[in-house]
């Protein structure tokens, strides 16, 4: 109720004003009629399902009028339109709803000249058009919410617990935890056997056996990287980076061949919960070798579900974690197929937020990753691909060596 009113107070002021009414009538009908509404929409809600779309629409509307009042200082009608169309477009991720929502805002832009109506109007006349034409293509699923961390196989369930993941992660993880640290044991693996992932689509004896090595025994090696940017991704991970992933201390991917050059060092960070020698969490740990700040930070499992082995891979972020979970494929007579592509319900990327043990977890169902390993005139190479609804932004050259 209280955001409701907030909500509506403030975009019925801003959309009163534009309309030539009084912006404290405008407030007060926003309030009363929204209030309600928002209280309604929230109590219809069910468990680990979004709001109505009328309401979600609604609600776009209001936000995207504030902005456009904000906007109207500065801009016009037609600029403001238009950005708020190519951000509700962003929003949605594919290019082509970038595409819509400009020539939505360039419409409602030239047809209104009230810049907090225009950009309003924009929102809803977009989220309408974008719900029909995407309807059986969404963006996201709603997996769980507050559920107990156990019952979520394919979700690996570590969080951060401060803003900064850093190279110590593991270690703190262990603190927590209660289990015995050890950084970087000789001969350890990402994974303890590749016959863990054994099924239908993937028979680990057929994989070359410098790649099952180099999966057990990940620590025996040493790699070597070349990122490959789509040009145009390249900009908003810069901007990403600086702003985001340096900060947090966690997905500082190389932006070019020259941040490749400085090195990478490669570590495997051990947790045994129990006090024995069988290793319960495994984090595979790469930094930048002339820094020591940290490239990622990845918690490495797998788990089994009706005779399938899976790979989920946990990325911890602040009371949250972003896992990717991919199933294994045999490709190239002995080569290695990771990928979140598939018609099994597993594979995929997760975004959950941990609370008290409990997971409320979103699929991302426009994010897929894929991992070729493969050996090449004797080498052992690996490229591991990025997509963004259907379009690949990223692609990293690995080299592996023994050391």
């Amino acid at each position: 109720m209280i955001w409701g009113a907030c909500l509506g107070a403030a975009s019925g002021a801003v959309l009163g004003s534009a309309l030539d009414f009084s912006p404290g009538v405008g407030a007060l009908v926003g309030a009363v009629v929204w209030a309600p509404a928002e209280a309604l929409s929230t109590l219809r809600q069910k468990p680990a399902q979004p709001k109505p779309l009328w309401a979600r629409v609604i609600a776009s509307g209001l936000l995207m009028s504030l902005l456009g009042a904000l906007l109207g200082l500065f801009l016009g009608s037609l600029p403001t339109a238009i950005v708020a169309g190519a951000l509700v477009g962003l929003m949605g991720v594919r290019p082509l709803k970038i595409l819509l929502g400009l020539a939505v805002g360039v419409v409602v832009g030239l047809l209104l000249d009230e810049p907090a109506l225009a950009a309003g109007v924009t929102a809803v006349v977009y989220r309408l058009i974008s719900a029909f034409l995407y309807r059986r293509r969404p963006l996201v699923r709603i997996m769980a919410e507050e559920v107990p961390a156990d019952e979520l196989l394919y979700v690996v369930p570590f969080e951060a617990r401060s803003r900064y993941v850093g190279a110590d992660y593991v270690e703190q993880l262990a603190k927590v935890r209660g289990g015995t640290f050890v950084r970087n044991p000789p001969d350890v693996g990402i994974l303890a056997s590749l016959d863990t992932l054994n099924g239908p689509s993937f028979d680990a004896t057929r994989v070359h056996p410098l790649i099952r090595e180099f999966y057990e025994h990940t620590s025996r090696f040493k790699l070597s990287i070349v990122p490959e940017w789509r040009p145009a991704m390249k900009p908003f991970y810069a901007l990403f980076k600086q702003v985001v992933a340096e900060p947090l201390g966690q997905a500082t991917i190389p932006s070019n061949i020259e941040e490749a050059q400085r090195g990478m060092v490669s570590t495997i960070d051990t947790i045994s919960v129990e006090g024995g020698a069988d290793i319960d969490i495994r984090g595979w740990i790469r930094t930048y070798a002339d820094s020591g700040k940290p490239i990622y930070v990845g918690i490495y499992t797998t788990f089994r579900h009706e005779d399938r082995g899976y790979v989920s891979v946990g990325f911890p972020i602040p009371s949250s974690n972003f896992t990717a979970t991919l199933q294994p494929r045999n490709v190239d007579d002995d080569g290695l197929l990771l990928t979140s592509r598939s018609d099994l319900p597993f594979p995929g990327h997760y975004l959950s937020a941990v609370e008290d043990g409990t997971l409320t977890t979103l699929k991302l169902l426009a994010f897929h990753e894929q991992i070729h390993v493969f050996m090449a005139g004797g080498e052992l190479k690996t490229e591991h691909s990025f997509s963004l609804a259907g379009q690949r932004f990223l692609t990293l050259h690995y080299s592996i060596e023994r050391l």
